[in-house]
């Protein structure tokens, strides 16, 4: 799996296992998002006199919401830049992955033991955790 984060024309982060499609040529097509999510990045508003830094939680929800597509073909076109996300984005991504999906009916939006602390909802599972990654 190489998961990467990508900012798209429309301001959204994506994170995903992204794959490129290239002509006979070798000249990039397209992109393939293999069960892409959106990323947010929520911090703390509060105005507290300490000495520590701010709490992130980071948010993710599913990209392309209702759509039972899992891999989702992208234009060439609409991607900005590809980058590899921080290691606990990473971390966190792939671990809310390998286990969202335990209900064995194919429906990603059933709630699982890795998916608790976020809202469910018809179209999708949104993930909330704080993570720390100001290293």
């Amino acid at each position: 799996m190489s998961v990467q984060l990508a900012l798209l024309k429309s301001g959204e982060e994506v994170i995903a296992d992204i794959k490129e499609f290239r002509d006979s040529k070798d000249d990039l097509v397209s992109y393939l998002f293999k069960d892409p999510h959106c990323i947010k990045i929520n911090t703390d508003q509060l105005l507290i006199e300490s000495e520590s830094a701010p709490k992130h939680e980071v948010v993710f929800y599913k990209w392309m919401s209702l759509s039972k597509d899992t891999d989702i073909i992208v234009n060439k076109d609409w991607v900005v830049c590809i980058t590899d996300p921080l290691d606990a984005i990473t971390v966190s991504y792939e671990g809310r992955n390998d286990g969202r999906n335990e209900s064995g009916d194919g429906r990603d939006d059933a709630p699982s033991a890795a998916t608790t602390g976020g809202d469910n909802t018809d179209s999708g599972v949104v993930f909330n955790e704080s993570v720390d990654f100001n290293q």
